[in-house]
């Protein structure tokens, strides 16, 4: 959402100086803004209007359907997307955070997405995304000159991640709150045998209650493998960086000696040379909805492969 029309338009020209770094233009429909949500007028359009101008986007001539912001209220379309038809070409949708209630309704659905930096993250207009993040590998997703996404820097978090591991499934995930509701509204995983990427940016408490009641319900009993992104957005500058990240490291640590199934973490590097995802400093983009390769080895370490389609 945009806290104000200044905040918009600066959104909109970053957006638009984003994409031109690639040689891609940026169309939008301006007057969708106006029909305001009355819980958050603030910062979001009302449902049946963002249900509209979604609907829309996939059926006009733009090439791929990519978040400017998170997107406030987001998860009230799935009830639009559930009760209409939906009508979509096989359009590429990136985005990442409260997006992935978007994700996770089309990667059910056989449609693949990517997990990627919305095209403004913050309310600053500069030129980066996720502070550091470099738009480079989500293009590259996007105009299909990445056939694999690798990620190096995986951490074993307990010890079935240890063990040699061999497995080729579906991935999914994305936003921990997305996730959760998701789980509310279809009671358990419908999802098939998968592997699940998790981020979120929220209070450790919450962070830890939340995994705990998808571990206690249904929610990862179809799940092979779970890796974890950053669960913080602080960046690297910030000196409560290190405290806030070992916070988040001991609820994954927590909740990894319970669940039964291998569970990785991101190895955290200020230059961006392990893979990263989430609200912190760096978010590399990957694919969802498609298959991947996880291998655990002596020799090899951890060793995720996510193919592009």
């Amino acid at each position: 959402g945009f806290s104000s029309e200044e905040d918009r338009t600066a959104a909109y020209g970053q957006a638009k100086e984003n994409l031109a770094r690639f040689g891609l233009k940026a169309i939008w429909n301006e007057e969708v803004f106006s029909h305001k949500d009355p819980l958050c007028p603030e910062t979001a359009m009302d449902r049946p209007t963002a249900f509209a101008d979604l609907q829309r986007a996939f059926q006009s001539e733009a090439k791929a359907i990519w978040a400017i912001r998170g997107g406030s209220l987001t998860l009230e379309l799935w009830e639009y997307l559930e009760k209409n038809e939906f009508s979509s070409s096989q359009k590429p949708l990136l985005g990442f955070s409260d997006i992935t209630s978007l994700h996770l309704y089309f990667n059910a659905r056989g449609r693949p997405t990517i997990h990627a930096p919305v095209l403004c993250f913050g309310k600053d207009a500069r030129e980066d995304v996720n502070k550091l993040t470099s738009l480079n590998d989500a293009v590259g997703l996007l105009m299909g000159k990445t056939p694999t996404v690798a990620c190096k820097g995986l951490c074993p978090m307990n010890e079935e991640a240890r063990e040699p591991f061999w497995s080729k499934a579906p991935l999914f995930g994305g936003n921990l709150s997305s996730l959760h509701y998701y789980d509310s509204v279809f009671g358990r995983s419908s999802l098939s045998d998968h592997f699940l990427m998790i981020e979120t940016i929220d209070d450790y408490t919450r962070i830890d209650s939340i995994l705990s009641a998808l571990r206690q319900g249904a929610f990862f009993e179809n799940t092979a493998a779970i890796i974890f992104g950053f669960l913080h957005g602080k960046s690297f500058e910030d000196p409560l960086f290190e405290a806030v990240h070992q916070r988040c490291k001991f609820s994954i640590q927590k909740f990894s000696q319970k669940i039964g199934i291998p569970v990785f973490e991101v190895t955290p590097t200020e230059d961006g040379s392990t893979f990263q995802f989430g609200h912190g400093d760096w978010n590399h983009a990957f694919p969802l909805g498609t298959m991947a390769e996880l291998v655990v080895s002596e020799e090899e370490g951890v060793t995720l492969k996510i193919s592009a389609s």
